[in-house]
């Protein structure tokens, strides 16, 4: 009995030299077998510019709304915005999309590639692609568009094309006058190289 007592704990006095020798050992040959790491090279980001970041400040999908001072709602929406370098008061935008409620029940729905919106003028300039549908269903294209934020009036200096219910439109240039009310109703002005063709049974 006194030598199996004695076998068993010399047996236990070399596993206690043997696994730790062992466990360093496998260590070894995974410290000499791994490739050696540039954790510059593997990380994710490392070909983000930071410095670009800070400097392209932007946000996704703003939203901005007002009541004008003729009591038509304005919504404007874009899928990112920025502010200007140097101006605050402007902000530019991409994918608008912008929707006026007008006093009288009317409604208008603007699409644009673009905008520059200036706060202290309370003017925002839609570019590129412009297409104006209205809920009396008609569409009007065109490639700049003035929208005032104060008055709701519309603008446009660029060539624009209209259809409509009775015919189609064609002119160099556009603006809205009047409030809506029943003194100073909203009339279009459409001016250089006005041409109309009018289609009562259209």
């Amino acid at each position: 009995m006194v030598r199996t007592d004695d076998t068993y704990s010399r047996v236990i006095a070399w596993l206690k030299i043997l696994l730790p020798l062992v466990a360093l050992g496998i260590l070894s040959i995974l410290f000499l077998v791994a490739r050696t790491i540039d954790p510059a090279q593997d990380l994710p980001f490392a070909d983000v510019d930071i410095d670009e970041i800070t400097r392209d400040q932007r946000v996704s999908r703003p939203n901005f709304s007002s009541v004008t001072a003729d009591g038509a709602a304005i919504t404007l929406s874009a899928s990112t915005a920025r502010p200007v370098p140097g101006s605050p008061d402007i902000i530019t935008g991409d994918n608008i999309a912008a929707a006026i409620d007008l006093a009288g029940g009317s409604r208008i729905d603007i699409r644009a590639d673009a905008a520059v919106i200036d706060s202290i003028a309370q003017l925002a300039e839609l570019q590129g692609g412009v297409v104006l549908h209205s809920s009396e269903g008609i569409t009007l294209k065109t490639d700049a568009l003035s929208v005032s934020l104060e008055t709701s009036q519309l603008a446009s200096d660029s060539a624009i094309a209209l259809t409509g219910p009775h015919g189609r439109l064609t002119a160099g240039s556009f603006r809205t006058q009047g409030d809506g009310s029943d003194g100073n109703p909203y009339v279009v002005v459409f001016k250089d190289r006005v041409e109309l063709i009018y289609d009562p049974e259209q």
